[in-house]
């Protein structure tokens, strides 16, 4: 395993599945989707996105993100181009 505390972040599908860590945050999950980071924000509010907060920060488990798309971690999205 690696020192993640600094890590580069996830902008892309390949990345994310090419990764090993296992959270990631509310920005990269906006990114990945394409949408403001507020819908993000409304999608943890209401449950949609699974989230383990951690004082003041947000972390999005993974494995349970990919899940929710029907994504494994060891198969790619059938619409990712990047």
């Amino acid at each position: 395993m690696t020192n993640h505390t600094i890590a580069a972040p996830i902008r892309t599908w390949a990345e994310l599945l090419d990764t090993d860590r296992e959270v990631l945050n509310r920005t990269e999950v906006a990114t990945l989707l394409d949408v403001d980071p507020r819908t993000i924000d409304r999608a943890i509010e209401d449950g949609t996105i699974t989230v383990v907060r951690l004082g003041r920060r947000l972390l999005i488990p993974r494995r349970p993100f990919l899940a929710a798309f029907g994504v494994d971690a060891t198969s790619r999205p059938p619409s990712d181009v990047s």
